[in-house]
């Protein structure tokens, strides 16, 4: 961060001016929070991926499979909102040849496969799910992440932390070099083309949120081990502040 402050108070303001910039003295920082939270809810990934020697027997187990599938929703309580269930893809499946050539092998019969995403509220329920979804036949598990249903209120609280931060960054530096923290000029990227780095960012605050994800082995009983890593949820927001000397 200093480097780049020395940087803007050495070159001249009027270069900066019809970027949109001050054209007085002013001071660059960023302000950054974070919090780790325990995950609430669970996201959990598969696929049902389905092959037959022809397209109707394919059908008739991709309907049988999500029947199945859709069973254990309802068996759990889970809500419509909670699950998302699309990218159907069916087609032939080719036999694989060794040869580096370009040309499919023969037909050997059809496939069909069906994105789930579902989202898990109750943690105490999350092994018996994924043991129920993974005793149909065609069900691929692809990840299990946590998840934080209060998100958006964590987010708009570390936004404040991360701007509190920033203002203290401003003012600790500007007292070491015998100047004052006015007013904010800018709280937003600004398009400076001759600037690079964080002031160019495309966001004035990125959220980051970071979560564990973890696919399970398949082990008889090895389910009750599941473990969803924390929930780590950050802020960086890019402030101007306007300076001037102190008394």
């Amino acid at each position: 961060m200093k480097t780049l402050l020395f940087l803007l108070l050495s070159l001249p303001l009027s270069v900066f001016a019809e970027g949109g910039l001050p054209n007085q003295p002013y001071i660059y920082v960023q302000g950054y929070a974070e919090i780790q939270k325990p995950a609430d809810m669970a996201i959990v990934r598969f696929d049902l991926a389905i092959k037959a020697p022809d397209p109707g027997k394919v059908k008739e187990k991709l309907k049988v499979g999500s029947g199945k599938i859709f069973d254990v929703f309802k068996e759990n309580k889970i809500n419509d909102i909670d699950v998302i269930a699309e990218q159907l893809r069916t087609g032939p499946d080719y036999e694989q040849s060794e040869s580096p050539s370009r040309v499919r092998g023969k037909i050997i019969g059809y496939f069909a496969s069906r994105e789930f995403q579902l989202k898990i509220r109750d943690l105490g329920a999350l092994s018996k799910i994924v043991d129920q979804l993974l005793a149909i036949d065609g069900v691929e598990l692809s990840a299990i992440e946590g998840g934080l249903s209060t998100r958006e209120e964590v987010e708009n609280q570390l936004c404040d932390k991360a701007l509190l931060d920033a203002r203290k960054q401003a003012e600790k530096t500007t007292n070491t070099m015998g100047m004052k923290v006015d007013s904010i000029y800018a709280v937003s990227p600004i398009s400076v083309p001759d600037i690079k780095g964080d002031l160019l960012s495309s966001n004035a605050a990125e959220r980051v949120i970071v979560t564990g994800s973890n696919v399970p082995t398949l082990e008889e009983g090895d389910y009750a081990r599941f473990r969803i890593a924390p929930i780590v949820v950050s802020e960086r927001v890019h402030v101007i502040y306007l300076v001037s000397p102190g008394k």
